[in-house]
């Protein structure tokens, strides 16, 4: 029996750890570190969000194809359904930034809205890959491992850097306060996205090339993460210097 719960809990340690690098990463952007507490509370808030999204996704598929886990049905385009799910996804993603974290005191910078945003993101990612990656290592922990891997340069990646974008139009709405569209647009953008990569997924085994406009399009959304950053610190030390 204590085999069998160690053994578990490796499994589960291995399937927190990709979207836990990931997020160890983004926060050395950081230069003023959030408070712990907010940082869990906004991982274990995406993973609630998660959960949120199986059950809305769960409706959303029986809406369009008149069961939950009848797949896509033959009247359903598949970038319907793509379209569909990532929005889910990413509006999910946003909702413990925008009631758990937002109004503290602490969230007091623009740049804090691309870290709360790509932790709550990989809070959500995490639960994912306990699903998707959990029941793999009970039955093969090399298929696990192999599984996790691709998730960590995937679908954990992808996570983590739409909902960057997200949180960049959050940041701008701390400049423009009374334009609430920004989150909306970030949402949009995130989602499009989003449904490419999950697009790109499906048909990189019939589309030439495949392969190599996943990787493009996870670098193209990570250069753009990575100069939102830029930008935004840099408007963070116009600010100061503006006030003193």
């Amino acid at each position: 029996m204590a085999a069998l719960i160690a053994t578990n809990t490796t499994y589960l340690f291995l399937t927190f750890l990709p979207p836990i690098l990931w997020l160890a990463f983004y926060l050395r952007e950081d230069r003023h570190p959030e408070p712990k507490f907010l940082i869990v509370l906004a991982f274990v808030g995406g993973m609630a969000a998660a959960l949120l999204a199986l059950l809305a996704e769960c409706g959303f598929i029986f809406i369009a194809s008149g069961s939950c886990q009848g797949g896509i049905g033959p009247g359903l385009n598949p970038l319907v359904l793509f379209l569909g799910i990532a929005l889910i996804e990413e509006y999910m993603k946003y909702l413990p930034v925008k009631f758990l974290i937002i109004k503290r005191p602490d969230f007091d910078e623009p740049v804090d809205g691309m870290i709360y945003m790509m932790t709550a993101a990989l809070g959500f990612a995490a639960l994912e890959n306990v699903l998707f990656i959990f029941p793999l290592f009970q039955d093969s922990i090399f298929a696990g491992l192999e599984v996790a891997a691709n998730r960590f340069l995937g679908a954990n990646l992808l996570h983590a850097l739409s909902s960057g974008i997200v949180g960049f139009f959050l940041a701008r709405r701390w400049f423009h306060p009374h334009r609430h569209h920004f989150i909306a647009l970030g949402i949009i953008l995130a989602t499009l996205l989003h449904t490419g990569f999950n697009y790109l997924i499906l048909t990189r085994e019939a589309l030439p090339q495949g392969t190599f406009y996943i990787i493009l399009l996870l670098s193209l959304m990570a250069v753009m993460i990575f100069i939102d950053f830029e930008r935004l610190k840099r408007q963070k030390l116009i600010d100061k210097t503006i006030d003193n």
